[in-house]
Parts: C-alpha cells; sequence; structure tokens
C-alpha cells in the first residue's frame, strides 16, 4: 500500500469520527436531562399526593376543601356509598396529577349548614375516590372540625 492510500484512509475515518462523537455527546445530555426530569417528577408527585406515579396503589390521605382526610378504606359499590351518606354523592373535585388521578366524590354540606354553628363544619365527614366504573374507596376526615 502506497502512503498516499494510507493518509487518504486514515483522513476518511477522521472525518467522521468528531461527527459521531457530537451526536453520541448530545443524545447522552438528553438522556440524562429527561432521566433528571423525571426523577424530579416523581419526587414531586410523592410529596404532593403521597403516591407514586408509578404505583397502582391509592394515597395515604387526600386533600379536599382545606381539609385532610386518611384511607384508604374498603372499596364499596356506588350504592353502597350513597347509602352509607344517606343521599347522593357527586363529584366534588380532583386529587392527583392529570390522568395519573383520582376523582373525589362527597356529600358535601350545604354552605348555610356548614356555618351555622360556632365554628364551621368541614364540606363533608368522608369523601370518595373513585377506582373504577361502580367502585368507590372511602377516605375519613383527620382529626376535628
Amino acid at each position: 500500500m502506497s502512503e498516499r492510500t494510507i493518509a487518504r484512509s486514515a483522513s476518511d475515518r477522521s472525518r467522521g469520527f468528531p461527527a459521531r462523537r457530537l451526536v453520541i455527546g448530545v443524545l447522552s445530555a438528553l438522556l440524562a436531562v429527561f432521566l433528571v426530569g423525571a426523577a424530579i417528577f416523581a419526587v414531586w408527585c410523592r410529596a404532593s399526593f403521597h403516591v407514586w406515579p408509578w404505583s397502582s396503589s391509592l394515597p395515604d390521605r387526600v386533600t379536599y376543601c382545606g381539609r385532610t382526610y386518611l384511607g384508604p378504606g374498603d372499596p364499596v359499590t356506588w350504592t353502597e356509598a350513597e347509602a352509607f351518606e344517606n343521599g347522593a354523592i357527586r363529584k366534588v373535585g380532583h386529587y392527583g396529577f392529570g390522568a395519573l388521578g383520582w376523582s373525589i366524590y362527597a356529600n358535601p354540606l350545604s354552605e348555610q349548614a356548614r356555618t351555622r354553628g360556632n365554628s364551621p363544619l368541614p364540606c363533608a365527614m368522608g369523601v370518595y375516590l373513585r377506582t373504577d366504573d361502580d367502585r368507590v374507596v372511602a377516605y375519613t376526615l383527620s382529626g376535628g372540625p
């Protein structure tokens, strides 16, 4: 092989190498940013909603109307929950982040009933998180009025 052939093949290899190194560096940086962002999001979900975003479990507490409700209780049907509440329960909010969250249902007291006494009563004594079409899980009020 001549010197010219060796020099040309070495220069051909060196032309592609910096571009490949740049692409690998950019992809590595993007992957690192994605992983750090995912970790921050997971920790934020855990701190805000008391459950990991990938978890199929329910949170151990729910915040609604400025109060904390502890649970989860045993799953019950929609009919059983309405019978326990002596009336229709309705959607009153959402707990969690977007599609990762749950709808909150309750039979809230009216504003007049809440403020009738010396100290205002909570919006509801219990709330429910909907787990599927006909099932809800009960959470009970933590602490007193």
